[in-house]
């Protein structure tokens, strides 16, 4: 074929290639097309098509045609083909047998053409057909050749931006199908995963990992990782000073790194080397300016994340920012909610408190002064001495309740006074003694040598202890149970502890049980114990909850020790 006809030849093959391509756009019909047209026009025993990966530097085989087996990657530089895709030039090899530093990608080849495929500047992939045949392309063959290159570079351009196009829709409704899913969500857990999830999805890496930060702000603790498989059992923490992470959290903008194991030393390395992690891309979730955490996408090789890669990271980052700030708002709503419910039924019973108070008051003057014109008096040694005493401390108490109740006043402070924590103790044992043993509930009392005197309202301290005494009582539902008090002092307060044998308190409630209204028994009225901590409170001391399980329940409360 003289050079006109060829020329015409490759014309019409370059216009059959555009026909075929354009009416597809599929990448491997593309090549495959390009490829066979190629091979054909120079009568070519082995030829290829191969893209450059920047990430692995190496030419990617997409075609090939004429080989026995199937070509690995191409290291560039190595062989003809990588020595192309390096330096972007075009060769013409008329005998390989002249040219010790190039090799072909068969042993019975001795003639080859290689071109770059260039686009706007840059090497996208390289064109490479070989001969068993000495001098079997010339110098107008790889003209030609370098036409069909350059051809199939737009064609393959054209075909990886349309599929960019589809790309981007497809990401576009993934992003606002993950927007509707994550705001009909409202519990914080649920958002995290499919936040996690869908970034590993949309940005097809290998695993996605999402930690939040810790409270003190040192630390970022693992939430969720996805992989293939699926949402993974793994914890790890991540202290921020041994971590490239902890830099995107200062400046709150995203870092890329290509090789984490040699900038990862810190517990979540073991994961890192488990899954053979190897690119991560870390973008900070920031809600006004405040960091909460990070959405790591992590790949097993090489790999520079595109700028659409790294938005698409950015615009779930922010909605998952949004979203969690939306669930924050939505409990502190419904907190508030329950805030208003509980005052509602705080006011209600103060009113019926009053109505109460005022019923009482009446019968409880006549119980006081029937009660004094009885004129008890016994002989010291007489337990019904102490138990007159005892009845006519509890009458005044109540007098003084009624009357701060009809007051609607607060405790009253000014009548502290300095009182012996186990005198009281004993005062409080002495009238519960015979509920006590009606329920055949063994007490024992451990109490110092030496007198704890605190400034308290001793009728306020013994309606805590009696409530405590009371609770633990009612925990313990078999017969012969045990409850034990314990007092004891350091150089600033004294402590009141009371441990029982009973069920305990159930885990769904230990940490409200401070709160009004809180009770699991259908007979309580929940205030005991927010009453009891309202009390200390006022007298500068606390109540905890110690422990609570299967085997019993210990309270404890610390009262400041008197100065005098």
């Amino acid at each position: 074929m003289n050079t006109h006809d060829s020329i015409f030849a490759a014309i019409d093959s370059l216009n059959e290639i555009n026909d075929s391509i354009y009416g597809s756009y599929k990448l491997e019909e593309a090549f495959s097309t390009i490829l066979k047209k190629v091979s054909q026009h120079f009568s070519s025993s082995i030829a290829i098509i191969g893209t450059i990966n920047e990430d692995r530097q190496v030419v990617e085989i997409e075609v090939a045609q004429g080989t026995k087996e199937a070509l690995s990657p191409i290291p560039l530089k190595q062989s003809i083909v990588g020595w192309t895709a390096f330096y972007r030039k075009p060769i013409l090899t008329k005998n390989f047998k002249d040219e010790s530093k190039l090799t072909p990608l068969s042993n019975d080849s001795i003639s080859a053409i290689t071109i770059p495929m260039i686009l706007n500047g840059k090497a996208i992939g390289v064109m490479h057909m070989e001969s068993t045949q000495a001098n079997h392309y010339s110098l107008e063959d790889l003209k030609i050749a370098t036409a069909f290159a350059n051809e199939a570079g737009k064609v393959i351009s054209h075909i990886w931006l349309v599929k960019q196009l589809k790309s981007k829709t497809n990401q576009l409704h993934s992003l606002i199908d993950l927007s509707r899913k994550l705001v009909a969500k409202l519990d914080k857990n649920s958002i995290l995963i499919n936040l996690a999830q869908e970034t590993r999805d949309l940005l097809k890496c290998h695993a996605c990992a999402l930690f939040l930060l810790s409270p003190d702000k040192n630390n970022l603790d693992l939430h969720t990782m996805v992989n293939p498989t699926g949402i993974l059992n793994d914890s790890s923490q991540i202290d921020l000073n041994d971590s490239a992470i902890g830099g995107a959290l200062k400046r709150k903008k995203q870092i890329e790194i290509h090789n984490i194991l040699y900038t990862e030393e810190n517990e979540f390395n073991t994961i890192i080397q488990r899954d053979s992690l190897y690119s991560m891309l870390v973008t900070p979730i920031v809600f006004q300016n405040q960091v909460v955490g990070v959405l790591n996408a992590y790949t097993q090789e090489m790999h520079r994340f595109s700028d659409d890669e790294k938005r698409i990271a950015l615009a779930l980052a922010d909605l998952g920012a949004m979203t969690l700030e939306n669930a924050r708002l939505y409990e502190k709503t419904f907190t508030s909610e329950e805030i208003l419910r509980k005052n509602e039924k705080l006011t209600t019973l103060g009113l019926l408190s009053a109505e109460i108070a005022h019923e009482i008051r009446n019968p409880l003057t006549v119980i006081k002064l029937l009660f004094q014109t009885l004129d008890l008096h016994f002989d010291p040694t007489d337990p019904r001495s102490k138990d007159a005493e005892l009845i006519a401390e509890r009458i005044n108490h109540l007098e003084t309740i009624v009357e701060r109740v009809l007051g609607f006043s607060h405790r009253n402070h000014n009548t502290k006074s300095q009182n012996c924590l186990s005198t009281l103790v004993e005062e409080s044992l002495q009238l519960i003694r015979l509920k006590l043993n009606q329920l055949k509930i063994n007490v024992s009392f451990e109490k110092p040598d030496s007198e704890l005197h605190i400034e308290v309202n001793k009728g306020q301290i013994q309606q805590v202890i009696l409530n405590l005494i009371f609770n633990a009582s009612q925990a313990i539902s078999k017969s012969g149970g045990e409850i034990h008090i314990k007092l004891f002092q350091d150089e600033q307060f004294v402590y009141f502890n009371i441990q029982d044998n009973g069920h305990g308190i159930p885990e769904s409630i230990k940490d409200r049980i401070f709160e009004s209204f809180l009770t699991n028994r259908s007979e309580g009225t929940g205030l005991g114990l927010s009453i009891a901590k309202g009390i200390l409170a006022s007298h500068r001391g606390s109540i905890s909850l110690i422990k609570s399980d299967s085997e019993g329940t210990v309270f404890e409360f610390t009262l400041p020790l008197s100065n005098s």
